[in-house]
This record gives C-alpha cells, sequence and structure tokens, in this order.
C-alpha cells in the first residue's frame, strides 16, 4: 500500500523544528533472503540494485516497479555495488573474493576480475568511468583499468583493511579511509600518497577508538566516518561505549565537525546530496528506526520506524529516492526494500561543487577555511632539510595562543620526511644568546638564528584576529640566500580559537609535503 509520510507532522516534530522534505512509499520488494547486504542507485535515479547474503544480485527499474534482472552473481555475500556514469554497466563485489561486470540491459557478465583476492567491501569509479577501485579485508587499494579489466596498480599505505575509498570529481585523486584510523589521499595516475590524515575524533579524553564505515558526499567536499569509541567505565567495571559520526575536510583532512549520540555503531550511513542530512540506523533492541541528523545543527531532525533490522540504505544522488534494506520480523530468512521517492532534498547537480555547509548553530560547519595563498607545498622535494619554527607573533591576542599555533604547527612538520625540525632548548639557546625576543623577528634576524643553529630555513609567521576572521600567516626563510621563498596564508571566518588546529592542519601541508 503507497503511503505519504510527512517528516513534519506532530508524530514526528521535534521541538527543534520541522524537516523540509517528504517522503512517500513508492514500492516495497520482498527478498528471499534473510539479509540484504548492500544496495545501490543508478547516477540518473532510473535503477536500483541490491545484493543479498546468498551472493543474488538484483536490479530493478524504479519508475517501472520492474525487476529487469535476478542474477546468481557470487558464492557468498554481495558486499559492493556501483553503477558506472553511463548506465551501462554494473560492478559487483563480494566475499567470495571476486568482482564482476555486468552489462546492465542484458544481465550478462562481461568480466572476472580474480587479483584482488580477499573479501570486498567497497567498489568505485572515477567520474570518466576510466578507472575502478576496490577495497575490503586487505590493506591495499587495487585499481583497474576500466572495463577493460586490466590491473593498473596497488595503493599502499594502509596498515590495517580499508573500508571505504571514493574518487575526487576530476579522477586524479582517490581517498580511502581504513580501520588503522587512517585517511589517505590518493595521486591515481602516480600511485602515490599525497596526504595522510590520521582519524582522533575523540569526544571522551584517552578513548579508544573503531572506524565503523565511511562514506563521502557527493561533491567530494567533505568524508563521514562512523565511530565507535569506548574506554574502560570508573570502578573497572564494564566498558563505556559513544556511537560517534565525524566529517572531515576531503581538501585539507581537518576535522569538521563529530555528531554523536546514535544508539548503536554506524555501520553504515548515507549523507543526503545537498549535504544537509546524515541518514543513519538508529535502532535499539526494542525499535527500529532510521534517524535524519541535521549535520548543521548536530541533531537528529526526524526518526522514521522500520518494520525490522535495518541491514543496507542508500540515497540518489539527485535526491529523488531513498531505498532501505531490512529483515522481515515475520517471516524468518525473509527480507524486504523500501524505496520512498524523496521531496524536499536538493540533488547534487542542483548545488555548487566546493560550496561550504553553513551552520545554523554551534556546529564546525560554520567556521570557513580558506587558504588564501597557493597551496603548493614550498618544501616537497630532495633530501630532509633542516627546519627551525619560530614562535609566531600574535598582536592582540594572548602569547599562550601564539606559543600553542606555533607547537601544533611543529608537530605537524615533523611528519614530513622533507623537513627535519630543530630541537625548540636549541632555538631558544641561540635566542638567548643573540639577545633576541621569541617573537617579532625581522628577516635579517631570522636570517642570522638560522646561521647559528645551522639551519637551511627559518619559519617565521604570525596569527590576526579582526573580528570573527582568523588569519595565520607563514613565512619561509631561506637561510643561505637571506630571501623569503614563499608565503602561506590560510584564514577562517566565523572563527574561534578552537579554530586553531584545523587551521594548523590546513596550511601546513602547503610549507611542506606530508
Amino acid at each position: 500500500m503507497k503511503r505519504w509520510i510527512m517528516l513534519g507532522w506532530v508524530l514526528f516534530g521535534t521541538a527543534m523544528g520541522w524537516a523540509q522534505f517528504n517522503l512517500y512509499l513508492e514500492n516495497q520488494i520482498p527478498v528471499p533472503a534473510n539479509e540484504v547486504t548492500c544496495i545501490q542507485i543508478s547516477q540518473d535515479g532510473r535503477f536500483l540494485a541490491y545484493g543479498d547474503g546468498g551472493g543474488t544480485l538484483s536490479v530493478w527499474d524504479i519508475r517501472a516497479k520492474r525487476e529487469l534482472h535476478t542474477i546468481k552473481a557470487h558464492g557468498g555475500a554481495i558486499r559492493a555495488i556501483r553503477f558506472d556514469s553511463k548506465q551501462q554497466r554494473i560492478v559487483s563485489g563480494g566475499e567470495d573474493r571476486r568482482i564482476y561486470i555486468w552489462d546492465l540491459y542484458s544481465g550478462q557478465q562481461e568480466k572476472e576480475l580474480r587479483e584482488f583476492g580477499s573479501s570486498v567491501t567497497d567498489l568505485c569509479l572515477s567520474p570518466d568511468d576510466r578507472f575502478l577501485a576496490a577495497s575490503g579485508s586487505k590493506k591495499e587499494v587495487y585499481l583497474w583499468e576500466f572495463p577493460i579489466g586490466v590491473l593498473k596498480g596497488q595503493l599502499k599505505g594502509h596498515k590495517d583493511n580499508v573500508i571505504g575509498i571514493a574518487f575526487n570529481i576530476t579522477g586524479d585523486q582517490l581517498l580511502s579511509v581504513g580501520e588503522d584510523r587512517l585517511m589517505i589521499v590518493w595521486d591515481v595516475n602516480r600511485l602515490s600518497i599525497s596526504r595522510q590524515t590520521s582519524i582522533e575524533a575523540r569526544t571522551i579524553p584517552e578513548s579508544g577508538i573503531d572506524i565503523k564505515s565511511a562514506d563521502f558526499s557527493f561533491d567530494r567536499y567533505f568524508v563521514g566516518v562512523g565511530i565507535q569509541e569506548h574506554m574502560l567505565a570508573k570502578g573497572g567495571r564494564g566498558m563505556v561505549f559513544k556511537y560517534n559520526l565525524s566529517f572531515y575536510d576531503w581538501r585539507t583532512g581537518a576535522e569538521i565537525e563529530t555528531l554523536t549520540g546514535n544508539r548503536k555503531d554506524v555501520d553504515f550511513f548515507a549523507i543526503s546530496p545537498d549535504k544537509q542530512y546524515a541518514i543513519t540506523d538508529n535502532s535499539t533492541l526494542q525499535n527500529n528506526s532510521l534517524a535524519f541528523w541535521h549535520i548543521q545543527k548536530g541533531i537528529i531532525e526526524q526518526s522514521y520506524p522500520i518494520e525490522g533490522e535495518i541491514t543496507a540504505l542508500a540515497i540518489s544522488e539527485d535526491g529523488g529516492w531513498l531505498a532501505v534494506g531490512y529483515r522481515d520480523e515475520q517471516s524468518r530468512g525473509q527480507s524486504h526494500v523500501n524505496v520512498w521517492q524523496l521531496s524536499g532534498i536538493e540533488g547534487y547537480e542542483r548545488f555548487a561543487t566546493g560550496e561550504t555547509v553553513r551552520s545554523q548553530g554551534d556546529s564546525g560547519f560554520g567556521a570557513s577555511i580558506q587558504i588564501t595563498t597557493p597551496d603548493e607545498p614550498l618544501i616537497q622535494f630532495g633530501d630532509r632539510r633542516k627546519l627551525a619554527v619560530m614562535v609566531f607573533d600574535s598582536p592582540g591576542l594572548e602569547e599562550d595562543i601564539a606559543r600553542t599555533t606555533t607547537y601544533l604547527l611543529e608537530g605537524r612538520l615533523g611528519n614530513s620526511p622533507f623537513v627535519e625540525l630543530i630541537e625548540r632548548n636549541q632555538i631558544e639557546s641561540v635566542l638567548e644568546e643573540l639577545r633576541y625576543q621569541q617573537t617579532g623577528l625581522t628577516t635579517s634576524n631570522a636570517v642570522e638564528v638560522g646561521q647559528h643553529l645551522n639551519a637551511e630555513y627559518i619559519l617565521i609567521g604570525s596569527i590576526n584576529k579582526l573580528g570573527s576572521l582568523l588569519i595565520i600567516t607563514a613565512k619561509l626563510v631561506n637561510v643561505e640566500t637571506a630571501q623569503i621563498e614563499g608565503t602561506r596564508e590560510v584564514q577562517c571566518s566565523n572563527a574561534t580559537i578552537e579554530t586553531i588546529s584545523d587551521m594548523v592542519s590546513v596550511i601546513a601541508p602547503t610549507i611542506a609535503k606530508y
């Protein structure tokens, strides 16, 4: 039976306001399997594909409500499905360590890829369909030329299983998220690491964190990571668990915001194409429900009950469809896929790529960080360079802020294979000998300090606050030539002092390549 679900009626209303979208149950598909393991909707919103625990791949025409194919595709559970951008092919990967390329319209197998050799949990295609990437129960990400299936190479850098991958909108980068708490941006053409970020989104001091899932905004502006946070309870009796969803800026790796309060592990979730909502399974032992988190507000704006245990979900790129797989509580060994038509959520193509998510509260999404100078690293080739970082000037701000900024930047730059940092106590000793202050060095002063330290480069800079605008400026001085080799600056509007850490994360890779 078709039903309109008005998320905003009294039944689902919250004190925080009304949802701006509606759900219309378009189809309820019975699935003769114990579990729907993955769901995908084609980019044009026409086709729906889902896999089950027995290895069956099903493809539907959404609007026609007609099943196109039921394929016994894999020898185990299917864990990943992708449509190509032209809606001509579909790719599936599963626990049987196989990846298959299918003709969407005939349902015939075109290619089998065996090189991966482990359980496949995620697949992605570059926007131009030139490359296919796979990840799963191993440390490497594999790349093939698509659709011919020629192995291009492996991306090596993770220390544990890789659980989420996506190409950027130009296809020259790939971002991967691993169980090792690393988020790595790769140069696809060189098969090399461009940037590596450690995921440390803790809300409890000294807690442990496990990475459970990852998803990406359609415009690749940010990546979401499902996190389980845990620590020993007071008195040592039992454990305390928190289930969080953290967001990171794709371009910089900076943490944007962490949403807390989901009632179970975020093993999968979906980000709406307008970047307004994150949809999670927020079930308890008694009730199964979807949560529609309003990302900017940091709250669950609406909840929607589901008739069984939720096992998979997907939202379409055009914002028109939501599909959810769940177990049938009345019939053992049976499942369903519910398909809702959405209204009120804008599609990816209808807003500007890279548009900043605006905050309506205290969310970190309200702080818009921008690099206002070239972002190419000033130090990026050759042997390690000896670098001394001077304490930054901070006119109008407390001295502790300048020191904190400097020490945070030192910590970031110390991760670069092209930099050898000079110890802070050596720097302070030379400054004392030359009778210079910790801050306020001119270029000529910096060169003199560098000569005494036997340094190749000196980094001087400042942090300024103009209203709600925070500005960090760094200048790299070549000791031998006594010239400034380059200046890097990052600005943050709607900034607070707490934003400094994220700003440092943005500016550091422009000074030295990681």
